[in-house]
């Protein structure tokens, strides 16, 4: 067998691991081990298989243009996202991929419609990476995208009733789940708690208050719950929780979105540590929080990962024909301060 023949069947033959492993391991999936994952990369650097797709693409010329679509809500996690796309973008630079990234700075779903708008009236983007404000809204676009030949990937949030090619992020239901049994143990299990939202219409945030008022509801009967949701484009996050602090008596608090970090700074501007505090993603904010004492658990998401894979895999649908299962869910971790 010639080196310039490798497929990725030859990998799977190579390395003594079935093919639908080696895909996950060419895209990029985070569900495998590193023993696994070591064995195919290996396999695919002895038959050159990288090589070869490198010098067939050049010798084609093909140059694909991907837009990635997001509406940057807070200073934490997106800064994270934007790595993992830039470093994907950068290693297959030269296979002829380009991203351009379509930011969006309001949460109305219109705002990310506008830019599907554009992106349609281009007519030369080859792909469309976003992670979707609202779960149904954006389908018609999504579905005339897909219609048209031009492939989209969800990451982070999701469309699933869409024509959407997958999704990739993190299980929304069992992250509220994973949240709930956190703040519950922290508590004592009894007591009140205020789950705070703010976009009910965001498929991680409707799925989240589900699985955290589900597991609530099933294992934590001495707890009461209350579903505290802020306005879209509303700058009361810290009064809201402010208020809750003074003049309410909450145990805990559960924030289904990246700002959990504001939860923390009420609690230091008012030196408060007995509220406990659960929430999403780290940030240079939330890290110092934690340590002071004022979070007591991140659930972190890693975007890096996943805006990464997310490229990977329409790569690897554009240049290689793989298509990828229309739902991976990607690893959580729990963080606390003896994390930092």
């Amino acid at each position: 067998m010639e080196s310039s023949r490798a497929t990725l069947k030859d990998v799977a033959q190579r390395s003594g691991y079935a093919l639908r492993t080696v895909k996950k391991v060419m895209s990029g999936t985070e569900s495998v081990g590193n023993k696994t994952r070591a064995a195919v990369l290996q396999a695919a650097v002895e038959l050159n298989y990288q090589r070869n797709i490198l010098a067939s693409t050049l010798s084609k010329g093909k140059k694909s243009r991907i837009a990635i679509i997001y509406t940057v809500t807070t200073k934490a996690y997106f800064p994270e996202v934007e790595k993992g796309f830039a470093q994907c973008a950068e290693e297959l630079r030269d296979f002829g991929l380009s991203i351009e990234f379509h930011k969006v700075y309001d949460r109305d779903a219109e705002y990310q419609i506008a830019e599907l708008e554009k992106i349609i009236a281009d007519g030369g983007i080859d792909g469309i990476i976003i992670q979707p404000m609202s779960q149904m809204r954006l389908n018609p676009y999504i579905d005339q995208l897909a219609d048209a030949g031009k492939p989209v990937i969800t990451f982070g949030a999701d469309a699933s009733s869409s024509k959407r090619l997958c999704y990739i992020g993190p299980d929304a239901y069992k992250s509220g789940r994973i949240g709930a049994q956190i703040l519950a143990n922290y508590i004592g299990k009894s007591g009140n708690v205020a789950l705070i939202s703010d976009n009910n219409e965001h498929m991680q945030t409707f799925d989240r208050i589900r699985g955290f008022t589900d597991r609530m509801k099933d294992h934590y009967p001495d707890i009461q719950v209350t579903n505290l949701n802020i306005p879209i484009n509303s700058s009361l996050y810290y009064e809201l929780v402010k208020t809750i602090v003074t003049k309410e008596s909450y145990q805990g608090i559960f924030c289904t979105d990246a700002n959990s970090y504001i939860a923390g700074e009420v609690l230091r501007d008012l030196n408060v540590k007995d509220t406990v505090v659960v929430g999403f993603d780290i940030s240079q904010a939330a890290a110092d929080l934690m340590k002071e004492g004022f979070l007591k658990v991140i659930i972190e998401q890693n975007p890096f990962q996943f805006s990464y894979s997310a490229l990977r895999m329409m790569f690897n649908y554009l240049y290689m024909g793989e298509v990828p299962d229309r739902i991976q869910h990607t690893i959580l971790s729990i963080l606390t301060s003896e994390c930092l």
